[in-house]
């Protein structure tokens, strides 16, 4: 599979050259997130969204007329989203949705994609996994994780009408969880913390590696998961 990380923005204010572009995973000709408009001219052969926040899916608050199918884990007013109740083939490739905590008034989930033996998940937003679908998490070659905050923690608040807890996992804690299953993690999904000084921000990440490999994504960056897998 070739994976091309196409945005690495979180939903902020400020930007910089090589992290300016909000969510967009291209895996092959499948389309995950879109963060931006001017993905669409990829021409994807499907898209599946995350999770209908603007810098995820950007139709929601413009105009869209889409000829793609288009995936999520909820319905959309005014566009046919098919909604991911289980595994999804397109072409070969395999598409399975595991359930995240993102969220207090929407759904949210990540993506196990599945080609010619190799397996890539990509998490999207979230501050956990809710614990019956942690535990199936199987080995993958690399996992594309969200990077809102660098503390360990993150960001996790209760919405005071309903109760939910919303927010986003510290990416200390996503490394911790997923490189026992992982070949290699790589950041994405930016927040304003890595724009303050963006090489210093690039080291602390990197020392987050052990026995795997954790990088810093940016806009355009492009990874084979089968070299990956032999390296």
């Amino acid at each position: 599979m070739r994976v091309e990380i196409l945005g690495t923005r979180a939903h902020i204010d400020v930007s910089a050259p090589g992290h300016a572009l909000h969510s967009g995973i291209l895996i092959d000709d499948v389309l995950f997130d879109l963060g931006e408009r001017e993905y669409l001219e990829r021409r994807p052969k499907a898209i599946f969204i995350t999770h209908f926040h603007e810098d995820h899916a950007f139709f929601v608050n413009e105009d869209v007329d889409l000829d793609v199918p288009l995936y999520g884990p909820q319905p959309w007013p005014g566009l046919p989203v098919r909604v991911m109740r289980g595994a999804v083939d397109i072409d070969g490739m395999t598409v399975s949705p595991i359930p995240t905590n993102h969220s207090a008034g929407l759904r949210s989930c990540a993506y196990l994609v599945e080609k010619d033996l190799g397996r890539v998940l990509y998490t999207g937003d979230l501050f956990s996994f809710p614990g019956r679908y942690r535990d199936c998490i199987p080995d993958v070659d690399l996992a594309i994780i969200e990077g809102s905050f660098m503390r360990r923690g993150g960001l996790v608040r209760r919405d005071p009408a309903t109760g939910r807890s919303h927010g986003h996992a510290g990416i200390p804690d996503l490394v911790d969880l997923l490189a026992p299953l992982s070949r290699r993690i790589v950041v994405t999904h930016l927040g304003s913390w890595f724009y303050k000084d963006i090489t210093a921000s690039v080291q602390q990440i990197e020392r987050l590696s052990g026995d795997v490999r954790v990088t810093v994504a940016e806009d355009g960056m492009t990874l084979d998961v089968a070299v990956d897998r032999d390296v």
